[in-house]
């Protein structure tokens, strides 16, 4: 499993990416995946606030199927607020979506580092702490990673 924290073997992995890349499982490029892992960092750091999609009785089945459980994302789980139709491309390539996500990587420890009791929500999950935000983090970047045969 990947460790988000650990920043320059991370984006080393996804330095191999290229617009080429093909995945094997899914319909994401190589662009798409990286933007919406943006997108999940951005979430968990408050600059993208996103309600919580289900009930609580529910959201707190993900959770503890998520965050405290040994399991893996499955393949196909896809988060409430996704259509089926891939988002629009917000980057003009690859290299430029990689650049802000490890800006946004920093970001997320800065903004924890400077609120430790915060909570945000996970729109599956409902209010979540710095460290299940790690534990969420590095179970989806390493399914995406496998998803692009990169671990």
């Amino acid at each position: 499993m990947i460790e988000i924290t650990n920043q320059e073997a991370l984006l080393s992995l996804l330095d191999t990416l290229t617009d080429t890349s093909v995945p094997v499982f899914g319909k994401m490029n190589a662009q798409h995946m990286i933007e919406h892992l943006i997108l999940t960092v951005k979430i968990s750091s408050n600059k993208l606030p996103h309600p919580s999609y289900f009930r609580e009785e529910k959201a707190l089945a993900f959770k503890n199927a998520i965050i405290y459980s040994p399991i893996e994302m499955p393949v196909g789980f896809r988060a409430p607020m996704l259509t089926e139709a891939l988002s629009p491309l917000v980057h003009p390539d690859l290299t430029t979506a990689l650049t802000e996500l490890d800006q946004e990587l920093t970001y997320f420890k800065y903004f924890f580092k400077m609120n430790p009791t915060l909570k945000t929500i996970n729109p599956s999950m409902g209010e979540l702490k710095y460290d299940e935000w790690l534990v969420f983090h590095n179970k989806h970047f390493t399914h995406h990673l496998k998803q692009f045969n990169l671990l």
